[in-house]
């Protein structure tokens, strides 16, 4: 399943508790493969980052990322290396 993230919680992803919320609302739903597209993200915070790697990675579904700009690509690496060391 494709979920745009910008359409759905805007194109400044700033605070964790959004990144939380987001794989909580995916948890929630049968599913089992979703694919989080960025292409209308303009820009991420290292807190979103971090809180979305950390619960992706509690999460039981499997959680891809497509679209990501090169600065969010960045800040991603960077969260997932110190969620995920």
């Amino acid at each position: 399943m494709l979920i745009n993230i910008g359409a759905e919680f805007g194109t400044h992803l700033e605070m964790s508790e959004v990144a939380v919320e987001l794989v909580d609302i995916l948890n929630k739903i049968p599913e089992d493969n979703f694919i989080i597209d960025f292409k209308d993200v303009i820009f991420i915070t290292m807190n979103f980052a971090q809180a979305y790697y950390a619960a992706k990675a509690d999460s039981p579904k499997k959680i891809s990322e497509i679209n990501l700009s090169d600065n969010i690509v960045v800040i991603m690496g960077a969260a997932d290396e110190a969620v995920n060391p």
